[in-house]
């Protein structure tokens, strides 16, 4: 899988998880302490915010990554783009059209996240804005999953942590949208693209899953598309 094609699709699933993003994190990312500090103090505030929450996540695709390459599925890293387009294509029918709420309980977990969230806020140290951001990725979150899932199947340490820290890039605009000022984002408006999302999310799964299949359509499908490189030995 080319690095480009990376940042291409962890990007962009985090551009459009960024609707997601605005309705579970936008109100922790409307209460941090900003209020009192200068501009220059909120800017650097909210960018270790958003740097620790990015590491947060590269360090989970590092790890899913990692578990992705003891698996002996290289059909995965050939056909990456058709594997990640399977993958949203089950996320939207398993949340949006079987209502699942809840992919697995591990409340034993984040409520020492949480507790710790809460000391944070409190912590008059510019510097604690980058662990708030870190644990807050640690908590659970649909589209984060998804976007581990698709990690998993990089298969690959390097290209599963490059894929989850493009995600985070990702949903850096909309939040700092709502960090700044939520009334540049309205309750209505949000509504809107959040049900808007699954319908995203599915056309960008259909869009990845026609790339892979190489069928020859210019920018749609290239011949030579996401993992397709051929690596040949002579002896």
């Amino acid at each position: 899988m080319l690095m480009s094609n990376v940042f291409e699709i962890g990007f962009l699933m985090g551009l459009l998880g960024s609707v997601h993003c605005v309705g579970m994190c936008g109100p922790l990312v409307m209460a941090l302490p900003i209020a009192q500090k200068t501009a220059t103090q909120k800017w650097v505030a909210l960018s270790l915010y958003h740097f620790g929450k990015m590491a947060s996540y590269a360090c989970l695709g590092i790890l899913f990554g990692l578990i992705g390459s003891q698996f002996p599925f290289y059909v995965f890293q050939q056909n990456l783009s058709i594997v990640i387009g399977i993958i949203m294509l089950v996320y939207v029918v398993y949340v949006f059209v079987l209502k699942t709420k809840h992919f697995v309980r591990l409340d034993f977990l984040y409520k020492p996240i949480v507790s710790q969230l809460g000391k944070l806020f409190k912590n008059k140290s510019v510097f604690a804005f980058l662990l708030i951001g870190f644990l807050n990725g640690l908590l659970p979150c649909g589209m984060v999953y998804l976007a581990l899932t698709s990690a998993l199947a990089t298969q690959n340490v390097l290209q599963g942590g490059l894929f989850m820290l493009l995600f985070g890039l990702g949903t850096v605009p909309a939040l700092l949208m709502v960090a700044l000022g939520g009334q540049y984002m309205s309750l209505v408006f949000r509504q809107k693209l959040q049900n808007l999302l699954p319908v995203f999310i599915f056309g960008m799964g259909v869009l990845l899953i026609v790339r892979g299949m190489n069928l020859g359509i210019p920018y749609l499908s290239p011949s030579v598309g996401i993992g397709n490189a051929v690596i040949s030995c002579h002896n």
